[in-house]
């Protein structure tokens, strides 16, 4: 099999269609199945000049006519904006100015410079030919297997200072030696950019009670600014605490993508608040005594700041690290059993250090308790908004 290449313009690919050179629907095609904003996401990009992935065909020997390997839901976006079945949308992200003066016209009510402009675009087109009956079949499968990418990886096409930023302290980790053996999971599709990108939105936020969603992360990535200088701190202090506490761990503790999370988020909340006394190997006795008390929660129900049943509060840590992870809630549930653990530990570690302001994070289980009725999670995390907690100041 061989592939032969070709950058026809699109007035010429159009008219080939037309023509029925090409044929857009061979058997083995899956039908017109692009929503009308993919389209018009394609037609931004070739007026944009930007690239348009190649074409595959596969040449008839004897008739020279040419099917559709790869590519079929692009050249009828073209063939259709052209057809008028659809118009410009100039306000898609990145917003170019001179599209945006186009918003909502169709091919042909276009300036005609901007008609030219979408005829002459070329696009990489490869003639399949001297091929054995089950080699293109065999290509249109290595061309469409499956290749969902996490949000990270979506990300990480967003070359702005952000990004930058965040791979910087993704570097940061991996010399620092918070990698896999650390953490409990790998940067396999990008967790640690995901993880610091998160974090990093909630420091600029300022607050955990706002959910952090894709579109969030997107919007961070796109944007033209840079985090700030205090954000970018915070978080390569907080890392560089978790790898000096290493010498000072008895026990292992392994994180998912949540829990290393609100870890980070605990330290950062730490330095914001001035607790020079946190030095790291106060934060890796924490760091054990933390595990000890998961681990021992289900031998009893000794409360934890004398407010809450530790197998409850530890039950409750568990099941929000593993499902609706990103939700506020399990957010303030999972800092909030941080918190309420760090109580209990300096006060058993070192009477010298002043209480912990944890005030509104403790009204937030009175009040619930005072109920004599069982917790319930949702309740107590609406509490700890309510009272204010999740405001990281």
């Amino acid at each position: 099999m061989r592939l032969l290449p070709s950058d026809p313009d699109i007035e010429t690919i159009v008219s080939r269609i037309k023509s029925g050179d090409i044929d857009l629907q061979p058997d083995f095609q899956r039908g017109e199945v692009w929503s009308r904003t993919k389209k018009q996401r394609l037609v931004d990009s070739v007026l944009r000049d930007w690239h348009v992935p190649p074409i595959h065909v596969i040449e008839d020997v004897q008739t020279r006519k040419q099917e559709v390997l790869d590519g079929q839901q692009r050249l009828v976006a073209i063939r259709d904006f052209i057809d008028g079945e659809f118009a410009l949308d100039g306000e898609i992200e990145p917003i170019d100015e001179d599209l945006l003066a186009l918003h909502g016209s169709k091919y042909r009510d276009m300036p005609d410079v901007w008609k030219r402009r979408f005829n002459q675009f070329t696009i990489r087109l490869f003639r399949i030919v001297d091929y054995r009956p089950g080699e293109p079949g065999e290509l249109f499968f290595r061309l469409n297997q499956p290749t969902s990418l996490t949000g990270a990886e979506q990300r990480n096409a967003f070359f702005g200072p952000v990004r930058a930023q965040i791979k910087g302290l993704v570097e940061a980790l991996d010399a620092l030696g918070l990698g896999k053996e650390f953490l409990g999971f790998s940067n396999s599709r990008m967790a640690y950019d995901d993880v610091l990108s998160r974090v990093a939105l909630s420091l600029e936020r300022g607050t955990l009670d706002a959910k952090v969603k894709s579109s969030d992360l997107i919007e961070l990535y796109r944007s033209e600014a840079s985090l700030s200088p205090e954000t970018t701190r915070l978080i390569h202090e907080a890392l560089e605490l978790f790898s000096d506490s290493r010498i000072y761990r008895g026990m292992e503790m392994k994180f998912n993508k949540a829990t290393f999370s609100t870890w980070l988020l605990f330290a950062a909340r730490c330095l914001m608040r001035d607790y020079d006394w946190l030095t790291a190997e106060l934060l890796g006795k924490f760091m054990d005594y933390f595990e000890t008390a998961r681990l021992l929660s289900p031998l009893g129900s000794e409360p934890i700041a004398s407010l809450v049943p530790s197998e409850w509060l530890f039950n409750v840590y568990s099941s929000r690290s593993t499902a609706r992870v990103a939700d506020v809630s399990s957010v303030l549930l999972r800092d909030a059993t941080l918190w309420l653990t760090f109580n209990d530990f300096i006060t058993v570690q070192d009477g010298s250090i002043d209480p912990l302001d944890i005030n509104c994070l403790r009204s937030a289980f009175t009040h619930d308790a005072s109920t004599g009725q069982p917790l319930e999670d949702d309740t107590v995390a609406r509490h700890l908004v309510e009272n204010g907690w999740g405001r990281l100041a």
